[in-house]
Parts: structure tokens; C-alpha cells; sequence
């Protein structure tokens, strides 16, 4: 690989450091934001979800468009409404402003994470994207890693606001490295023949069905009861969007963002519904263990942060190591299996955790789950790109990182709307106020103050039982998609020259690099680096 390369994995990296910071980094701050300038739980759960679920939204959409517009002005432009996003956040005197500052930058950091793995697929040949991908993959962990800990830190000593205030260094490196440094460009079109190939009208149908369907799935059992209009309107509504959007795309849209090709098999599609899976279990891990050490344990924001170090760190290294080893025995299929057995392992300990464990019992699990995520985390990623037809591979990138998202979303949304049915149902059991469970976050001071008795240990009981049943889900994810990858998921050789409409602007790589434009053009065709066994 040549330095321009190098140089631009590097820039996706950081780029999806503040991408993973700005998704971890409010877990552990938001009881601050919520006491400065007011709102419900529930306006704080959204801070979080909104994210989330704009992020997932604007993922396959930005893609599409940059398969015809090209990726730097895509990228250029995430980054710029990120930006937008993060400055509407500082100024935020509401929840309500708050909320939109989110959604915008949900919105250009769904870009930046997407189009990160979208690039890969246009620059590195497919045999050697998990090594590479391993960096990328280093700096995203190494943003979560950093998020809940900076986050408690911040809303201890300081104002909240740092925690959007420290965006600004990497989004102006990234507005200026971007232009500077990707130099890939589409093939040559008219402006008409451009904006005739975007898919306007399934993207707007998938936005407005899928924003429904993530939005009811979100507040249902939480804000709003399942079988509540307010509910049941948007779900039944995002759902028939759905099925609508994908008829479209099937059999009327002339240039399909969503590829009919990629879902060919059954073993296509197992590997997108277990993204989905992942985004499920790991979210709720890290949303939910956080707010297990700070309820039932007592621990402050930051020390509930750097709780959740040994999980994260853990999934930095496997999932690195595990990038080395799928390019070296060109087989992504074994750790998958590995990852997803282990993945249900970790959740199975959360279970039978006692408030009274020591730190060594937490510290094993996490990092028996860091080990299963990880893997996945890498492994999974590039199964989509191998099992899709050659040249599809940007597309696969794509939908895969966004089926992830939507798992992202739903495991809070999940996790929220069990936890608190669970915590009502043992409230009302033992005869205690089941407003409780509503409230559960904002409660946890009144908890801790409250004089040792039999109130106080049932309170405890009921926070420790709700946050159980959420991992028992993880569990039953785990253990699903597990036997889903070993019948379902075949093996595909990796050994595959990239395939791809996105060329080099080989001048500019001479005049900034050197006589490099030779060395990348002969990469792209042959698709290796150096040789590689297949094993």
C-alpha cells in the first residue's frame, strides 16, 4: 500500500473517531444536560435515539447519491453538516434545539461512517480490506473507548458543552484533508444525466417509511403503550412504506438504491439480518451497563465510563487481530461463528451478576464479550462484500453498515421499552409506585439517598431485574444468529480485483505524492498488494 492510501485510511479513521464519540460520549453526560436546561427522561432518551436513528436513515441514501455525484463531495459533505450539527448543540438553551442539533449531525455522521467503508471498497482490494479496515476500526473503538469516560468526566468538572466543543479539531481536519486527499472521481456525466440517476423517489419513500417504523419501534412500550394509536399509527404506516419502497425499487425505479442483487440468497440475507443482530446486542451493552453500574452499584458518570473500558478496548484488539486473520487465510466465516458464540456468552454473565460482585467478575465478562464483538465487529463486514456480485461491493459496504445502524436503534429502543415494562411489572408486584420505572434515570439520586431497608433493596432488586431480562434478549440474539451464520453463511473466496466506476485522478496522486500513480493503478488491477495463500 503507498502512502496516499495510507493516508486517506488514516483520515476515514479519524474521521470515525469522532463519528463512535459522538454516539458514546452523551451516554454518560446526559443526566447533566437534562439538569441544566431541563426536559423529561423521555427528551433525554431521544438526545441518544435521534442520533441513532438519522444515522441509519441517511446511510444507504448518501451512498446511493455518491455512487453518481462521487465520494469527496459526499464526504466533504457530511462533514460540513456534521459540523452544522455539533454548532447548533453548543449554542442549545432547550432540549428542544438540543434534539435538532442531533438530527443534523445523525444525519453527517451517517456519511462520514458509511461512506468511510464505501472508499475501502474503491481503493484496497477486497483480500486485504479486513487488515486495513482494522485501523479504521481501531480509531471508531478508540471513540467509544473515549466517549463514556470523557463524557462523565465532562459532566463532573466542567460544562456539557465540551462534549461537543471537542468535535471542532477533527471536523476542520477532516474539511480540509478530504478535498485535498481523495481523489477518486465517477465516471464522467452531464449534471441532467446525474440528477436523472438519483433515485429521488424511493429515497423519499424509504426516509418517511423507515423514520416512521424506527420512531414507533423507539417509543413504544416507553413513552407510548404498543397498542396506543400514537403507536400503532406510525408503525402500521412505516411498515406498509416499506413494503411500498421496496416494490419500487424492484420493479419500477430505472436506478435502485436499494439493489435487488445484493439479497439474492438466503446466505445474503442472513448476513445483513445478523449486522442487525450486532447493532442490537452491542448497544445494549453499552447503554445498559453504564446505567447498571450507576444505578445498582452507585458509580458516578465517570467511573460507570471507565467501567466500560475493558469491553471496548477488548473489541479494538480482537477486532484488529481478527482483520490480519481473515486477509491472511482469506476465511471470515470462523470467526463469525467464534464471535457469536462467545457474544452469547458475555450477555449470560450479565445475568447472573450480583450487586455485591467484585471487579473482577465485570472485568471477565467484558472482556469475553469484547472478544466476541470484536471479531464480528470485522469479520461480518467484509462477508457481505465477498458474497455480493463483483462490483457491487460499495453497495454491500453500505447497506451492511446501515442494517448494523438500525440494529444500533433498535437496541435501545428494545432495551428501553423491556427494561421499563420489566421494572413496572416488578414495581406493581411488590406494591410500589411503577411511575418509578418512567422515571427510572432521573430517580437514581433519590435511590441512593434513600436509608438502608427493605424499600431500598426491593428499589435495587427491581433496576437489577429490568436490566437482566434486557440481556437475557442479547442472549437469545446471540444464540439465533449464531445457528443462522453456520447453515446459512458459504464461504467466498476473497481473492477479487476491485471492481469499481470511482477512478483515480492519477495527476493529482504524482503532483502530491510522487510517481505513485503507477504503483495504485497496477494495485487495482491485479488486486494484491503482495501474494497471499488461500487457505
Amino acid at each position: 500500500m503507498v502512502p496516499w492510501q495510507k493516508a486517506i485510511i488514516y483520515t476515514i479513521g479519524i474521521l470515525n473517531l469522532i463519528v463512535a464519540l459522538d454516539a458514546s460520549i452523551i451516554v454518560t453526560s446526559l443526566a447533566a444536560i437534562v439538569n441544566e436546561i431541563g426536559g423529561s427522561t423521555t427528551e433525554a432518551f431521544w438526545v441518544g435515539t435521534s442520533y441513532l436513528l438519522v444515522n441509519a436513515i441517511t446511510m444507504p441514501l448518501i451512498c446511493a447519491v455518491s455512487e453518481i455525484i462521487g465520494r469527496p463531495i459526499c464526504l466533504t459533505f457530511a462533514i460540513t453538516i456534521f459540523t452544522i450539527g455539533t454548532i447548533v448543540c453548543c449554542v442549545a438553551g432547550n432540549m428542544g434545539t438540543l434534539l435538532v442539533g442531533r438530527c443534523i449531525q445523525g444525519v453527517g455522521g451517517g456519511g462520514i461512517h458509511s461512506l468511510g467503508l464505501v472508499v475501502q471498497t474503491d481503493i484496497v482490494p477486497l483480500r486485504w480490506r479486513p487488515k486495513w479496515y482494522s485501523i479504521v476500526l481501531g480509531f471508531w473503538a478508540l471513540g467509544l473507548c473515549l466517549g463514556p469516560v470523557l463524557g462523565g468526566a465532562i459532566a463532573e468538572r466542567t460544562t456539557w458543552r465540551w462534549i461537543f466543543y471537542l468535535m471542532f479539531p477533527i471536523c476542520a481536519f477532516g474539511l480540509v484533508a478530504v478535498p485535498y486527499l481523495l481523489t477518486l472521481k465517477p465516471k464522467a456525466r452531464t449534471a441532467k444525466e446525474k440528477l436523472s440517476r438519483i433515485d429521488w423517489i424511493g429515497g423519499a419513500l424509504f426516509a418517511i417509511s423507515g423514520t416512521a417504523t424506527l420512531v414507533a419501534i423507539s417509543w413504544g412500550g416507553t413513552q407510548y403503550a404498543w397498542d396506543s394509536a400514537v403507536t400503532l399509527v406510525p408503525l402500521i404506516v412505516g411498515v406498509i412504506g416499506l413494503v411500498i419502497t421496496i416494490t419500487y425499487e424492484h420493479r419500477f425505479a430505472k436506478h435502485p438504491f436499494l439493489e435487488k442483487a445484493l439479497f439474492k440468497d438466503v446466505g445474503s440475507l442472513v448476513t445483513y439480518l445478523a449486522a442487525v443482530a450486532q447493532g442490537i446486542v452491542l448497544y445494549s451493552a453499552l447503554y445498559y451497563c453504564p446505567f447498571y453500574f450507576m444505578a445498582v452499584k452507585g458509580y458516578t458518570s465517570l467511573q460507570a465510563g471507565v467501567a466500560l473500558l475493558p469491553l471496548l478496548f477488548t473489541i479494538t484488539v480482537s477486532g484488529m487481530i481478527t482483520g490480519r486473520l481473515v486477509t491472511r487465510f482469506n476465511n471470515y466465516r470462523l470467526p463469525i461463528w467464534i464471535g457469536w458464540f462467545i457474544g452469547a456468552v458475555s450477555p449470560g454473565m450479565v445475568m447472573i451478576w450480583r450487586t455485591n460482585d467484585s471487579a473482577a467478575v465485570w472485568v471477565l465478562t467484558y472482556i469475553i464479550g469484547g472478544l466476541g464483538q470484536g471479531a464480528i465487529l470485522n469479520a461480518q463486514n467484509f462477508a457481505s462484500q465477498a458474497i455480493c456480485n463483483p462490483g457491487d461491493e460499495g453497495k454491500a459496504a453500505a447497506t451492511y453498515t446501515f442494517s448494523r445502524q438500525v440494529g444500533m436503534s433498535l437496541g435501545v429502543g428494545i432495551g428501553a421499552t423491556t427494561f421499563q415494562n420489566v421494572m413496572k411489572l416488578r414495581l406493581d408486584r411488590d406494591g410500589l409506585p411503577t411511575s418509578i420505572a418512567t422515571q427510572a434515570e432521573a430517580y437514581i439520586p433519590t435511590l441512593h439517598s434513600l436509608p438502608p431497608g427493605a424499600m431500598r433493596d426491593t428499589l435495587y432488586d427491581a433496576y437489577k431485574f429490568g436490566i437482566q431480562i434486557v440481556f437475557s434478549i442479547s442472549v437469545g440474539v446471540s444464540v439465533l444468529t449464531l445457528v443462522m451464520t453456520v447453515l446459512f453463511m458459504k464461504h467466498v473466496d476473497m481473492n477479487r480485483k476491485i471492481d469499481t466506476e470511482h477512478l483515480l485522478d492519477t495527476q493529482r496522486i504524482t503532483e502530491h505524492w510522487g510517481n505513485k500513480a503507477k504503483t495504485v493503478e497496477e494495485t487495482r488491477a491485479t488486486g494484491y498488494f503482495k501474494p497471499l495463500p488461500s487457505c
